[in-house]
């Protein structure tokens, strides 16, 4: 590893991303708000390294989380989103954005110094990061972490507000259609997209803070003409 590779610029990476992501149609504000989400999926694996107490390539990790779904940019929109809707096949053209990422954070590193070392491992945390549950047998415990975080990431305050926020661009959903939505919605309760233990404790908290906002603003429907 070289100087940089043991202290990358996180927040020049997160300019970068931030800036790609600044010039597209849907990935910089709303529900597809990915400066704000790429910043809670660093701050997730940050927070799961901390309690997680073992020894993992940190540097490498932490760079993936800024970069991983830099390949959104490339996504082609028309076949996912009509003007005020989303397509229902939006999933496939969706889930090509992890290898599309691979080849913008490779070269970008490479400019800003990065060793080839540390470039493949990132990279390799880049491609596999949206491969969940049986799509890929074997995984490193820094692939488990930006995995884990980017699900956490989705929960908490954020599973509070994208509903919201995706009704108002899309769904044509009512406010008491997202309220009732928020009360029910749980992708952590199971606990199999989750491949750390520390990262069920930390979702079972994100998602205690997610219900208890979701009864809170459900006083605001509780009237009889509903």
């Amino acid at each position: 590893m070289n100087s940089i590779d043991k202290k990358p610029n996180y927040k020049q990476i997160y300019k970068f991303v931030k800036d790609k992501f600044d010039k597209t149609t849907h990935f910089k504000h709303g529900p597809f708000d990915e400066t704000y989400y790429t910043l809670r999926v660093y701050e997730s694996a940050k927070e799961i390294i901390k309690k997680l107490n073992k020894k993992v390539k940190k540097e490498q990790l932490l760079v993936a989380t800024i970069l991983h779904d830099i390949g959104k940019i490339k996504l082609k929109s028309g076949k996912m989103f009509k003007r005020d809707a989303v397509l229902e096949n939006a999933s496939e053209e969706w889930h090509k954005h992890a290898k599309l990422g691979v080849p913008i954070a490779r070269r970008y590193l490479k400019t800003i110094g990065h060793s080839e070392e540390f470039i493949e491992e990132v990279c390799y945390l880049i491609e596999h990061h949206d491969l969940r549950g049986d799509k890929l047998q074997k995984r490193s415990l820094e692939l488990q972490i930006l995995q884990d975080a980017d699900l956490i990431a989705d929960v908490g305050f954020a599973g509070f507000i994208r509903p919201f926020l995706y009704s108002g661009k899309f769904s044509k959903q009512s406010v008491i259609s997202s309220i009732e939505f928020i009360k029910k919605e749980d992708r952590t309760s199971n606990g199999k997209e989750l491949n750390l233990n520390i990262s069920k404790s930390i979702a079972k908290r994100e998602m205690k803070i997610q219900s208890n906002l979701a009864k809170e603003i459900s006083k605001e429907i509780d009237s009889d003409l509903l």
